[in-house]
C-alpha cells in the first residue's frame, strides 16, 4: 500500500467519509479550471508583474471555492457533498437521478465573457452513477479513469456554447497608450495606471503578502447571481512571496533579482524560472491498484502529494526567509510548481526540493525539472513557454526524473553526483579567472562533439586542458586539473552546468 514518508512531511489529510452520502442513483458533477496559463501570464506586462502573479494564480483557489458553493446553491444541496476541491478542479455528488447544468454553466460563461473576454473559464461536466461505483474497486478505478476524464475532454470541446448561444465580446473602447491599463493591456484603466479587475488583483496581492490570515469577501469581480461567500486565505492559497520592507507589498522582480549572489557586487543579477511536475502519474496511477481502490485511497493520495507542494514547500520558503527569502511562488500543488526568484537561490532550491520530493514518497515517483535564468525584463508573457519548452526537453530522457538547465537536459542523480564531486574539487578556487573557466565550458562542447558526432579534431580538448593548467595554475592545482578530466569526459553535459553556475556567481554583472 502505498505511504508517504511522515518523516519529510505529516499532511493533516482530512479523511472524508463519503459512504453516508452514496446513493443508489447519483450524478457526479466535475469542474475544470482551464486556460490557467494564459489567465495568468497572456499579454502581462513586466512591471508591477510581481504586483498580481501570485495574486491571479491565488484567484484560480479562490474562485474553484466560490463555484464549487454556488453550484451547491443552485442546486439547493448542502456543501457536505462537494467530494474534492484543488488547484482548478472539483467534484460534487449529487443525490439525483438526472440534472441539467445548462443554466449554471451559462452563468459561468457569462461571468469569463464579461470579465476575462474568454480566454479562460470552468467547464462543467455530469456522469450518471450509483454506490457502487465508489465502493467497488473496478467500478470506482473506471469511473476514476477512464469516464472522468473522457467527459471532461469532451465537454471542453463545447467551451461557451459556441455555436449555439450568441456571443460578441465587448472590448473598453476609445483606448490609447494613455488609457491602457498597463498590467494586462487589454482593458481601460479605472485610476492609476490599472483596470478595475487589475486593481483588485493588486489589491489581493498585498493581502496575501501578509503574515496573518484574512478573508476575502465576494473576490470574484462580479457577483454571480448575487451569490457571495467569505474565503479564507489559508496557507495553501497565501503561499509564499517575498515582499518589501516594512510593507506588505510583494517584491518587484528587479528588486528580487538585484538580491541574487546575497546582493554583493560579484555575481550576476539574474532571475530564474522553474516549472516541475511529477513524471508518469497516469501511468503510475494504472500501475498502483491500490490508490485508485476507492475513493478514500485516492483522497489520501491526491491530498498528500498536493500537501506537499502547497504546504511543504511554503512552510520551507517561510522558515528559510533568509536563504530562500527572494523566491516568489506563482503556483504551487496538485502534482507541479512554478516559481520565479533570484537565480543561485532557486538553482539550490530545486536541488533540495527534488531530493525531498524522492524521500516524501520513498522513490516511488520521479520529477523533472525545467530550469532557464532571465534578465528581470524578460517578458512575462513568455515565460511560462519558455518554462514549459525546458520542461518538455527533460521529459523527453528516458526514465525521466531529470532536469534541464543551461541548455542541457540530464538525468537528476548524475547531476547532482557530478555537482557534489566538482563543489568539493573547486573549494578554495574562488578567484579562478573568469577566462579560465569559459576556456572549461569549451572543453566541455568539444568533448560532447567527440561524443554525439565522432568528431576527431575535438579530441585535442584533452590536451588544451593540459595546457591551460600547466601554464596558469600552480603543480598543487593538479588534484583540479584530474577531477575536471575525469568528469568533462565522462559527463560533459553535467560538467558544463556545474561550471556554469560556478562561474556566474564569481562574474560581475
Amino acid at each position: 500500500m502505498f505511504k508517504f514518508n511522515k518523516n519529510i512531511y505529516n499532511p493533516k489529510i482530512d479523511k472524508k467519509d463519503i459512504k453516508p452520502l452514496l446513493e443508489d442513483k447519483m450524478v457526479l458533477i466535475s469542474g475544470d479550471f482551464w486556460g490557467i496559463q494564459k489567465f495568468i501570464f497572456d499579454r502581462l506586462s513586466t512591471k508591477n508583474a510581481s504586483k498580481v502573479l501570485r495574486a491571479k494564480s491565488a484567484f484560480i483557489q479562490i474562485f474553484t471555492e466560490y463555484i464549487t458553493k454556488y453550484i451547491c446553491h443552485k442546486l439547493k444541496i448542502n456543501d457536505k457533498y462537494i467530494i474534492s476541491e484543488s488547484a482548478g478542479k472539483f467534484e460534487i455528488i449529487i443525490p439525483k437521478e438526472s440534472i441539467d447544468l445548462k443554466e449554471i454553466q451559462k452563468s459561468i460563461d457569462d461571468y469569463f465573457r464579461d470579465n476575462f473576454y474568454g480566454i479562460n473559464g470552468v467547464v462543467l461536466s455530469a456522469i450518471e452513477c450509483k454506490r457502487e461505483d465508489f465502493l467497488v474497486e473496478k467500478r470506482y478505478r473506471d469511473l476514476r479513469d477512464i469516464k472522468i476524464p473522457n467527459q471532461i475532454e469532451k465537454d471542453k470541446f463545447k467551451k461557451f456554447d459556441l455555436l449555439k448561444a450568441d456571443y460578441l465580446l465587448e472590448y473598453d473602447t476609445n483606448i490609447d497608450n494613455q488609457t491602457l491599463c498597463k498590467i494586462c493591456n487589454i482593458r481601460k484603466i479605472d485610476k492609476d495606471d490599472s483596470c478595475k479587475i487589475c486593481k483588485n488583483f493588486k489589491e489581493l496581492g498585498r493581502k496575501l503578502t501578509k503574515r496573518e490570515r484574512k478573508e476575502v469577501k465576494n473576490f470574484p469581480i462580479k457577483k454571480i447571481d448575487n451569490f457571495e461567500i467569505t474565503v479564507k486565505l489559508t496557507k495553501r492559497i497565501k503561499s509564499y512571496v517575498p515582499r518589501e520592507k516594512d510593507k506588505d507589498e510583494p517584491l518587484d522582480f528587479d528588486e528580487i533579482a538585484k538580491n541574487s549572489c546575497g546582493g554583493k557586487e560579484i555575481g550576476i543579477k539574474s532571475l530564474a524560472v522553474i516549472k516541475a511536475d511529477v513524471d508518469d502519474m497516469g501511468k503510475f496511477l494504472r500501475e498502483n491498484s491500490d490508490i485508485t481502490k476507492d475513493f478514500e485511497s485516492f483522497n489520501y493520495f491526491s491530498k498528500g502529494l498536493d500537501s506537499f507542494f502547497s504546504e511543504y514547500i511554503v512552510d520551507i520558503l517561510r522558515e528559510r526567509d533568509g536563504k530562500y527569502g527572494n523566491i516568489y511562488t506563482v503556483f504551487t500543488g496538485g502534482d507541479d510548481l512554478f516559481l520565479i526568484g533570484a537565480w543561485d537561490e532557486v538553482l539550490e532550491f530545486s536541488r533540495f526540493i527534488r531530493n525531498k520530493f524522492r524521500e516524501y514518497v520513498n522513490e516511488k515517483l520521479t520529477i523533472s525539472f525545467g530550469i532557464a535564468l532571465i534578465k528581470p525584463t524578460y517578458p512575462i508573457a513568455r515565460l511560462a513557454d519558455v518554462a514549459e519548452e525546458l520542461l518538455d526537453n527533460s521529459k523527453e530522457l528516458e526514465g525521466k526524473d531529470a532536469i534541464t538547465l543551461f541548455n542541457e537536459s540530464v538525468k537528476w542523480d548524475s547531476y547532482l553526483d557530478i555537482y557534489e564531486k566538482l563543489e568539493s574539487a573547486f573549494k578554495g578556487y574562488d578567484n579562478i579567472a573568469t577566462t579560465t573557466l569559459y576556456r572549461l565550458i569549451d572543453f566541455c562542447e568539444m568533448n560532447k562533439k567527440v561524443k554525439y558526432e565522432n568528431d576527431i579534431k575535438s579530441t585535442i580538448w584533452k590536451s588544451k586542458l593540459n595546457y591551460l593548467f600547466y601554464r596558469n595554475m600552480k603543480n598543487s592545482d593538479e588534484q583540479l586539473m584530474k577531477s575536471l578530466s575525469q568528469n568533462i569526459e565522462e559527463s560533459p553535459e553535467e560538467t558544463k552546468m556545474f561550471l556554469f553556475e560556478f562561474l556566474y556567481k564569481r562574474r560581475k554583472s
